[in-house]
Protein backbone atom coordinates (compact mmCIF):
# COMPACT_ATOMS: atom_id res chain seq x y z
CA UNK A 1 0.00 0.00 0.00
CA UNK A 2 2.63 2.44 0.80
CA UNK A 3 4.37 1.77 -2.27
CA UNK A 4 1.27 2.82 -4.57
CA UNK A 5 1.14 5.96 -2.47
CA UNK A 6 4.79 6.63 -3.20
CA UNK A 7 4.69 5.88 -7.07
CA UNK A 8 1.06 7.49 -6.95
CA UNK A 9 3.08 10.74 -5.86
CA UNK A 10 5.78 10.66 -7.84
CA UNK A 11 3.52 10.45 -10.76
CA UNK A 12 1.56 13.52 -9.87
CA UNK A 13 4.87 15.52 -9.46
CA UNK A 14 5.97 14.70 -12.71
CA UNK A 15 2.31 15.78 -13.99
CA UNK A 16 3.05 18.89 -12.16
CA UNK A 17 6.51 19.07 -13.63
CA UNK A 18 4.66 18.71 -17.24
CA UNK A 19 1.77 21.16 -16.84
CA UNK A 20 4.84 23.78 -15.62
CA UNK A 21 6.47 22.89 -18.40
CA UNK A 22 3.65 23.50 -21.10
CA UNK A 23 2.70 26.76 -19.24
CA UNK A 24 6.22 28.11 -19.65
CA UNK A 25 7.23 26.75 -23.33
CA UNK A 26 3.71 26.82 -25.00
CA UNK A 27 0.69 28.11 -23.77
CA UNK A 28 1.84 31.35 -22.10
CA UNK A 29 3.46 32.49 -25.32
CA UNK A 30 0.61 31.91 -27.28
CA UNK A 31 -1.54 33.50 -25.04
CA UNK A 32 0.74 36.45 -24.93
CA UNK A 33 0.80 36.47 -28.65
CA UNK A 34 -2.83 36.24 -29.36
CA UNK A 35 -3.61 39.33 -26.52
CA UNK A 36 -1.14 41.22 -28.32
CA UNK A 37 -2.21 40.63 -31.85
CA UNK A 38 -5.77 41.23 -30.91
CA UNK A 39 -5.12 44.29 -29.11
CA UNK A 40 -2.88 45.82 -31.91
CA UNK A 41 -5.98 44.74 -34.02
CA UNK A 42 -7.99 47.07 -31.94
CA UNK A 43 -5.66 49.53 -31.43
CA UNK A 44 -5.06 50.31 -34.82
CA UNK A 45 -8.68 50.48 -36.06
CA UNK A 46 -9.16 53.05 -33.25
CA UNK A 47 -11.68 50.60 -31.23
CA UNK A 48 -10.61 52.04 -28.21
CA UNK A 49 -13.67 50.48 -26.11
CA UNK A 50 -12.68 46.81 -27.62
CA UNK A 51 -8.95 47.48 -26.93
CA UNK A 52 -9.65 48.11 -23.39
CA UNK A 53 -11.67 45.55 -22.37
CA UNK A 54 -10.01 43.10 -24.26
CA UNK A 55 -6.37 44.10 -22.62
CA UNK A 56 -8.04 43.52 -19.56
CA UNK A 57 -9.66 40.24 -19.96
CA UNK A 58 -6.68 39.54 -21.21
CA UNK A 59 -4.53 40.45 -18.05
CA UNK A 60 -7.11 38.47 -16.68
CA UNK A 61 -6.73 35.32 -18.22
CA UNK A 62 -2.83 35.40 -18.04
CA UNK A 63 -3.31 35.63 -14.27
CA UNK A 64 -5.34 32.86 -14.14
CA UNK A 65 -2.73 31.00 -16.36
CA UNK A 66 0.35 31.95 -14.46
CA UNK A 67 -1.10 31.83 -10.70
CA UNK A 68 -3.94 28.93 -10.88
CA UNK A 69 -1.22 26.03 -9.84
CA UNK A 70 0.32 28.76 -7.25
CA UNK A 71 -3.35 29.33 -5.98
CA UNK A 72 -4.96 25.85 -6.27
CA UNK A 73 -1.95 24.03 -4.36
CA UNK A 74 -2.54 21.69 -1.52
CA UNK A 75 -0.80 24.06 0.79
CA UNK A 76 -1.51 27.63 -0.19
CA UNK A 77 -3.54 29.84 1.83
CA UNK A 78 -6.44 30.34 -0.61
CA UNK A 79 -7.02 26.11 0.07
CA UNK A 80 -6.43 26.15 3.72
CA UNK A 81 -8.73 29.21 4.11
CA UNK A 82 -11.56 27.30 1.84
CA UNK A 83 -11.22 24.55 3.74
CA UNK A 84 -11.53 26.02 7.80
CA UNK A 85 -14.41 28.21 6.48
CA UNK A 86 -16.08 24.49 5.18
CA UNK A 87 -14.87 22.92 8.76
CA UNK A 88 -16.20 25.70 10.67
CA UNK A 89 -19.26 25.44 8.62
CA UNK A 90 -19.67 22.00 9.35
Amino acid sequence: MIILSIVYSADLADLSEVWNSMVQKWIGPIVIMVMGALSLKFLLNRQWSQFINFLSIGIGVAVVVYIAPVMFNENSDLINSASDTAKMIN
